[in-house]
């Protein structure tokens, strides 16, 4: 699906909102982890792990705080499935911006919690909103890299670095340098995550919000460009 007057259908992102979205997946993730009780807001791999640790040894983690973030986010990825295949919603433009929009107002008013404020509806509502937008995000540039599943990056971007070596072609080495750079995104934002959480706390959060919002940016210029 391409919108009119533009080159690139909604869900595909520009490389450089593609990578600050990245940014701000580590960021939330590092975040989420310190500041909310041990588990992660987008990352399910790590919670589907984390639940079968807890279920075992509870001592470790309380298995039901990563079941919560794990079903919050399959409820906002089937959210946005269900919106995109109702008659009714179908033909409403671009639910992207609104995904990330969504995520802005709820670190906002996550960063704007009291330090006590319980870990269980901050998990909720970030996990919520996080499934909604890496379900409207698949691709990025002629990359279909995921924002979250690292595992598969790192494999692609192995390759990718083989086959450049192999080659000796600039071709190549340009989409090893593509396959590479959102491992270096994700990691420089799990980095920050961790870095704000320590010394910010939970108002680290305002900082991810910004990251979100500057996509949200990225974006609207990307769909108001002209298709060339």
């Amino acid at each position: 699906m391409t919108a009119a007057g533009t080159g690139a259908a909604p869900d595909v992102l520009s490389v450089p909102a593609g990578l600050l979205l990245l940014v701000g997946t580590g960021y939330v993730d590092a975040y989420t982890f310190l500041e909310h009780g041990g588990v992660f807001a987008e990352a399910m791999t790590g919670n589907l792990v984390l639940i079968a640790v807890g279920a075992l040894r509870p001592e470790v983690v309380a298995f039901w705080r990563p079941l919560v973030a794990y079903l919050a986010f399959v409820a906002g990825v089937a959210a946005l499935w269900l919106s995109a295949t109702r008659p009714a919603l179908r033909g409403r433009r671009h639910p992207q911006l609104a995904t990330l929009l969504l995520e802005v107002v709820v670190l906002l008013a996550v960063g704007a919690l009291p330090g006590d404020a319980p870990d269980v509806p901050v998990i909720l509502a970030i996990a919520f909103v996080s499934g909604l937008q890496i379900a409207a995000f698949r691709t990025v540039g002629q990359a279909a890299f995921t924002t979250t599943v690292m595992t598969t990056n790192s494999m692609r971007a192995v390759v990718a670095a083989l086959e450049a070596v192999g080659a000796r072609s600039a071709e190549a080495r340009r989409r090893a340098v593509g396959q590479a750079l959102p491992l270096v995104a994700f990691v420089a934002g799990a980095f920050a995550g961790a870095a704000a959480s320590t010394g910010l706390g939970g108002r680290a959060a305002f900082p991810a919000a910004a990251v979100f919002a500057v996509t949200a940016l990225l974006y609207v210029r990307q769909r108001r460009r002209p298709a060339p």
